[in-house]
Formats: C-alpha cells, structure tokens, sequence
C-alpha cells in the first residue's frame, strides 16, 4: 500500500467516524430532550396567576437554565429581584406574587427593605407635631427635597455617566441577604424546588433521560478507540509478523489517543478561566470603547495562541515518540504509519469530546427542545437592552420592571464589575 493511499484511508476513515458519531449524539441528544416532562406534582409548583398570564420566564429561572442549573448564580439573581420588589412595594407599586420556590426568601427581602428604607429615611423623618411644630414643618420640607431632587439625580448622574452606577448600586445588600437565605437553610430545598417546576413545565429534561441519554453518549465516545486500534492494525499489515503488528497498531493508537487527550485538557483550561466566556460576550454585547474591554480582548486572544502553541509542541512531541518507539522496534515504514496516526487523533479527539459532553449532560441541567425555544426568545427580547439602560428604566419606573434583574440573570455579575 501506497503511502497516499494510506493517508487517503486514515482520512476517510477518520472523517466517516466523526461524521456518524455526531449525527449519532445529535439524534441521542435530539430524543432526550424532546421527551415530555412529566406532570405529576405540577400543581403544587405553579406560579400564581400572575405569572401564568405573562408568558415571559422570571429572571432567576432565565438564570438557572442559561447556567445549567447553577444554584448559585440563581440566587443571587432571586436576591437582586426580590430586593427590587420589596422595594417598589415598600412605594405601593403592584408586583408579581412570589412563585412557590421564591417564598422562604420573598419573607427575608421584605424585611430586608423594609430596615433599609427606615435606615434611610430616620433622618427625614419629621419628629411628632405636638412637641416640635416647628421641627415637624422643617423635616417635610427636608423630606419633600429628598424625594424630588435626589432621586431625579441618581437617574441623571447615571445617564450622564454610567461609572455612576457604583455610587447607586451596591452589592453589599444583596450579598447579605444572600447570606441570610444560605444560613437559615433554604438552599438546597429552593434548588429542588425551582428545579421540580421547571421540569414539571417541560423547560427541563428530567434527570432519568439525562442519565440515559449521558450513558450512550459516553458508551459511543469510548467505542472510538478500539475502532481506532482496528483500523491501525488493518493498515500495519502482517508483513513484519503478529506481535510487531499489534506493538505498531498498538504505539498508533497510543499516540493518537495520548495526543488528543493533552489537547482536549490544554483547552479544558480556558473553561475553568472565571469569567472568561461572559467577559467575552459582554464585550460585543455592550458595545462600549472602554480599555477594560479591550484589556479583556486582547488577554483572550494571546491565551488562545498561548494554548494552540502549547497544544501543537506537545502533540508533536507525542507522535515524535511513537516515530522512535517503531524506528527502534524495526517496524517497516514507520514515518508514513506515525503520520498516519495524525489522522487518527482527530477521532480521538472528537471521543474525548463525547465523554465531556456525557459528564455534562449527567452533572448539568439541560433545556428541553420547549424550553430552548423559550430561552431563544429571551434572548432575543434583551439583545437589544444594555444594562445601563435597563437600570435607568427600573430607576424611573414607579412599577415593577424586572428587565434589569433579566439581563443580570443573562450575563451575570460580569455586566456590573465592567459598568462600575
């Protein structure tokens, strides 16, 4: 067998594996989430009318399933809202009624708001009529500026210049409330409760068909490389005899796979990176001229030609070690089966892939084909806000607007540290 022609079977070989194992994981992946959710215990877990009129999802659950289930940024979205709505309820604004899983914590930001705004306004308050007239007359003058004239210049102040947001906006409240609703013990049982409604209403995959479907996905990951090995022992040949066969089949497969793996973890190293993937989304999103963001730009693409580099010298180093181990053992053609193993790393690459995505699928919550289209909507209903619009419009809106806890949930605390 030609040296070409040996190429031209590792390519083709390699490209019908990735090719019918990605239609494979598609279909598995497809089936899974267009199963129905069950509707057993749905009742207990609706919202009010309210809700159920609005068709829009609330922030924290926006929150939630961009995340994949992650708690705790849908806490902290919950913490932002529900401070929001005590405090327009603290001015007598109409607000949405708690849903089931938002109730224990509802309780603890009313009073939080309430202690803030008595915090805030003691020293406007006037004193009793009877025993200071004159005191009385003063503090609702005091009183009347306060309310009229401070509050128009927070909005200004923030139109004007939005690094004014950190004057405004602080994280300290919220991060208290946080900590109340973690030590009285509500965590765990709000995660079960957001996620028992959200799967009761077909926004999530049920935890059994993740399971099912992680398991196949993973038993056609690892299926790739005895596949590999296969084919590695159909070009060797048996020319050089049976045990040179397998040790040179055996030193192919080793490299591709060994290769592909030091890829795969040199870039698993960018998602553990915090911020990173939201940094960079905010950065097209938000459209600023700001040296932050183009800092964060800059610092993304050397990270990414720092892993490339590091990728490339370390599967070169690998495959040179396979050219040494076949070189050494006498193998017949040894630099056309190393190059052709090149080939080989792509399937076993696309396999490493396929056992992340499993543990994924089994460790995150992932949307239903409904719930994907809801999330899709969402998307595209808040492109075209900007946090710092968002806020203005929940500054100068007497109601209820949850657009500004919406885009938190969306691109998460990131679009606060780059406005402050």
């Amino acid at each position: 067998m030609t040296p070409d022609i040996l190429y031209l079977y590792a390519f083709g070989f390699s490209l019908a594996v990735i090719s019918l194992t990605s239609w494979l994981s598609a279909t598995i992946e497809g089936r899974m989430k267009k199963e129905g959710a069950s509707s057993s215990s749905a009742a207990a877990l609706i919202p009010t009318s309210a809700t159920s009129q609005n068709s829009e999802l609330r922030p924290v659950e926006i929150g939630y399933m961009l995340r994949g289930g992650d708690t705790n940024h849908a806490v902290l979205v919950m913490g932002v809202d529900l401070l929001q709505r005590a405090a327009k309820l603290q001015l007598g604004a109409s607000i949405p009624e708690p849903a089931e899983y938002e109730k224990k914590m509802w309780t603890l930001a009313k009073e939080t708001a309430k202690d803030w705004a008595i915090k805030k306004a003691d020293p406007y308050l006037p004193p009793d009529f009877k025993t200071n007239p004159v005191g009385f007359v003063k503090k609702i003058y005091n009183l009347y500026l306060f309310i009229t004239k401070s509050l128009k210049l927070v909005v200004k102040d923030i139109i004007a210049d939005p690094r004014q947001l950190k004057r405004y906006f602080s994280m300290a409240g919220v991060m208290r409330l946080l900590a109340d609703f973690i030590s009285a013990g509500y965590q765990n049982a709000f995660a079960t409760s957001l996620r028992d409604y959200l799967v009761a209403n077909n926004y999530l995959v049920r935890e059994e068909q993740r399971l099912r479907a992680a398991s196949r996905i993973a038993l056609m990951g690892i299926s790739i490389f005895p596949a590999v090995f296969l084919f590695s022992l159909v070009i060797v040949g048996t020319s050089s005899g049976i045990p040179l066969m397998l040790f040179a089949a055996a030193v192919m497969t080793g490299s591709a796979t060994i290769s592909a793996f030091l890829i795969t973890a040199i870039f698993a190293v960018r998602e553990f990176l915090p911020y990173l993937t939201e940094f960079e989304t905010l950065a097209i999103v938000l459209n600023r001229d700001s040296w932050r963001l183009r800092v964060l730009q800059a610092a993304r693409k050397a990270m990414v030609v720092a892993l490339t580099l590091v990728a490339l010298g370390a599967s070169t180093i690998i495959f040179i070690g396979g050219f040494l181990w076949l070189t050494v053992f006498g193998v017949k053609n040894a630099q056309v089966l190393i190059w052709a193993s090149v080939f080989l790393a792509f399937p076993c690459l696309r396999a490493f892939l396929f056992l992340l995505r499993s543990w994924k699928i089994r460790n995150t919550q992932i949307a239903t084909e409904y719930g994907e289209k809801r999330m899709e909507a969402t998307r595209k209903r808040l492109s075209e806000k900007r946090p710092i619009t968002a806020l203005t419009e929940v500054l100068k809106e007497e109601d209820y607007n949850p657009i500004f806890s919406e885009l938190m949930a969306l691109y998460g605390i990131e679009a606060l540290i780059l406005l402050a």
